[in-house]
């Protein structure tokens, strides 16, 4: 990538040379091609490490590496978080890239990119979180079709509210509850998460965590825990369908009747009932 003065370009995996005004980089783990990120932006360049010797690299806006380097150091924390429910880190290095010219949040593999608009709120590190959770879960495995991008959406809505919990914020029954009250319309308008009648939309973010939040409640934390790190192990570096995951906790819990009730709640037409205390 050609780099003017002054200026310095990011993208997925390592740096690997400069020659001049030529930066390039390398990706050494397969990667889809929706998560790809590429920028020649005013920034500099941090450095830390994670667990495992983990190298990280973030990218804050140029001048305000005082104001952005303590919330890319937090990185390292929230990766070993993260590793102690899915196990190790998938890819050879990750990092922030905080870019004034961005409104919204974006898990480019290796290098998630956020508006410095987030960091305006006191909840900014759920945000971190919900990318964050994405390297494991959309970019290690991606989904197969469009159609399963709630095995996207939903874990990384669900962790994020699992950590704002942990850190004070709202309870994630409090969250799932209102999430339960508003997605029978959403099913009505959008369709049910596990088949949205198009891209994006509340039934695949929240209504995806939703139907993990049932999950967990249905077999307990132990095998709800199992199911997820054991999905995201089995399926690295590779594609996974709606029915693969079903099939998967289906083997993973040894508990035939879990295939009817995971139908009902990624495909049916409204909730099935659900108990939230």
């Amino acid at each position: 990538m050609k780099v003017p003065e002054g200026y310095v370009a990011t993208a997925n995996g390592e740096l690997t040379a400069k020659d001049g005004d030529v930066w390039r980089f390398e990706e050494r783990e397969p990667m889809a091609s929706e998560l790809l990120g590429l920028a020649v932006v005013k920034g500099t360049y941090l450095y830390g490490t994670g667990p495992h010797a983990l190298p990280l690299r973030h990218v804050v806006p140029q001048g305000q590496e005082e104001k952005y380097g303590p919330i890319a150091a937090e990185t390292a924390g929230q990766i070993e978080w993260a590793e102690a429910r899915f196990g190790r880190f998938p890819f050879s290095t990750y990092g922030v890239h905080i870019y004034p010219g961005y409104t919204d949040a974006l898990e480019n593999q290796t290098l998630s990119l956020f508006g410095t608009g987030w960091f305006t709120r006191p909840t900014y590190s759920n945000t971190m979180i919900h990318e964050l959770i994405h390297q494991w879960f959309g970019d290690s495995v991606t989904p197969a079709t469009w159609q399963d991008a709630w095995l996207n959406e939903g874990p990384a809505v669900y962790y994020a509210a699992v950590w704002a919990e942990e850190k004070g914020g709202e309870k994630l029954a409090d969250k799932m509850r209102t999430v339960y009250g508003k997605l029978d319309a959403v099913r009505a308008k959008d369709g049910p998460p596990g088949r949205p009648k198009g891209l994006g939309g509340y039934n695949i973010y929240d209504g995806g965590a939703l139907v993990l939040y049932a999950l967990q409640k249905e077999i307990g934390e132990r095998d709800f825990d199992r199911v997820m790190r054991r999905w995201v192990q089995r399926n690295k570096d590779g594609n996974a369908s709606t029915e693969d995951f079903i099939a998967h906790a289906v083997k993973t819990t040894h508990r035939p009747g879990l295939d009817a009730f995971l139908r009902g709640w990624l495909y049916g037409e409204t909730n099935p009932p659900l108990e939230i205390s």
